[in-house]
């Protein structure tokens, strides 16, 4: 059986083929009657576009490269989730590249980009392999899109969660417990401070004492020791809320009697009885569409500015009162 055409439709139809391909593309020009009678008319012909003729026309690829570090955290894979449904809707595809701490790896992706001849490019994360590059990249006028809340650059295009706010969030959570003595902290080796300077604006609006900032376990220890012991703790990410507990546990501390803690993200897992965290939701889905919508825009021309997404605060069994 060979392949049915535009010609065909409008053959069919007794239209002219520019009427076809305007009425398929949803050109506000045709008459919402005439629209309807070629999709149905192409659909009960089992019509199937030719991405790869319209791509030829537009000249675009319909392919967009996507480069993350990590799939096997909720986080990222929902981001993923995100951008790949508003990428499938627009009949564009995601190519996916999984990234490495090195310039050469990362060449070698761009470089298949560009041998694919993407329209753009998202990315999850500023390496700093990748940072002066995506700079470049931009620079020259080619779609480039950010979408993470770590380690992002307010001068290039991105969608990100609103971190301050989510920390500012999460201390007045811990406020009106009646908390006045707040830790905030991971055992990370780099703490991202957007969140710990929301906790500390709360802090100063409630005219309490600055929180206290600690970035491994000695610190932590030191300020459970001291004589000013935080009676809740706010982590930079559900993760390190998790150890945080065990670590808390081994000190026969118990949550939230002893001390309140609150995590960031609300991953799957935080929410299960075990830990049932009170957490800061960042709406990665929700990040993920609003970044292919963004680069979607800036494909076809037009303007776009950086967006905050505002997080969720989720509380669960992990934060009491005072």
């Amino acid at each position: 059986m060979s392949k049915v055409t535009l010609k065909d439709i409008a053959c069919d139809l007794g239209v002219s083929y520019a009427t076809v391909s305007f009425a398929l593309s949803g050109n506000p020009r045709i008459p919402l009657k005439t629209r309807q009678l070629v999709l149905d008319a192409a659909k009960r012909r089992n019509y199937i576009p030719n991405h790869i003729a319209q791509a030829l026309q537009s000249q675009k690829s319909m392919m967009v490269g996507c480069l993350m570090t990590d799939l096997t955290t909720s986080y990222f894979s929902e981001l993923l989730q995100g951008i790949g449904e508003v990428a499938s809707n627009n009949d564009y595809t995601v190519l996916l590249r999984l990234i490495k701490h090195s310039e050469q790896h990362i060449e070698a992706h761009l470089k298949n980009f560009c041998e694919k001849r993407v329209d753009g490019i998202i990315t999850s994360w500023i390496l700093p392999e990748l940072h002066q590059r995506l700079y470049e990249i931009n620079d020259s006028g080619f779609p480039v899109i950010v979408c993470s809340s770590y380690g992002f650059d307010h001068n290039l295009p991105s969608v990100v969660n609103d971190d301050f706010k989510g920390g500012r969030m999460a201390a007045q959570h811990l406020i009106e417990l009646g908390h006045k003595r707040i830790a905030y902290g991971s055992f990370l080796k780099n703490v991202e401070l957007l969140r710990y300077d929301g906790c500390c604006a709360a802090a100063e609006a409630h005219g309490i004492m600055k929180p206290s900032l600690f970035k491994n376990e000695e610190m932590l220890e030191a300020l459970l020791n001291s004589g000013e012991r935080p009676t809740g703790i706010v982590a930079f990410s559900d993760y390190d809320a998790i150890r945080i507990k065990h670590f808390l546990d081994k000190k026969g501390m118990k949550i939230p009697d002893d001390i309140s803690i609150l995590g960031f993200d609300d991953i799957w897992t935080v929410s299960q009885p075990e830990y049932n965290f009170s957490t800061i939701a960042i709406k990665r889905g929700e990040i993920g569409r609003q970044a292919m919508e963004m680069l979607l825009d800036k494909i076809n021309g037009r303007t776009v500015e950086n967006r905050l997404i505002e997080p969720e605060l989720i509380v669960r069994g992990s934060t009491g009162s005072v």
